[in-house]
């Protein structure tokens, strides 16, 4: 009985209204939980973050097709420098030395273990 007296739907008036008013009490809290749960895991080096547009990763993907085509780069080779181009999508394209360094390594003039190594110094990882 005691636990009745304190139901949220009794003291936002009680009968239907009152129960309504708790659903969609407890509904918005959920949601504004889970807003600002899926605001706080948010990559911080995303895309949209850092401003990288699609055409600068779309231009690297083509200076290596033409650098495939111009040297007779193995598959595997450009597999690798493709997955590895692809996965910095979310670097800031606003960079200058992260461009040259991306261009450098499209056309092959770069490892990737070289490629890695600058890239993680350029972004202070490591």
């Amino acid at each position: 009985m005691l636990m009745y007296r304190y139901f949220p739907g009794r003291m936002m008036g009680g009968g239907l209204v009152g129960l309504i008013l708790t659903v969609l009490v407890v509904v918005g809290i959920v949601l504004l939980i889970v807003f600002l749960a899926s605001r706080k895991y948010k990559v911080p080096g995303s895309v949209a973050a850092q401003g990288a547009t699609p055409a600068a990763q779309d231009r690297f993907l083509a200076m290596l097709n033409e650098q495939r085509a111009a040297s007779g780069m193995g598959a595997a080779e450009y597999e690798e420098r493709r997955l590895v181009l692809e996965g910095g999508r979310a670097d800031n394209h606003a960079n200058a030395e992260i461009v040259a360094l991306k261009e450098r390594y499209a056309r092959g003039e770069l490892t990737t273990s070289a490629y890695v190594e600058e890239r993680n110094k350029l972004l202070g990882l490591g």
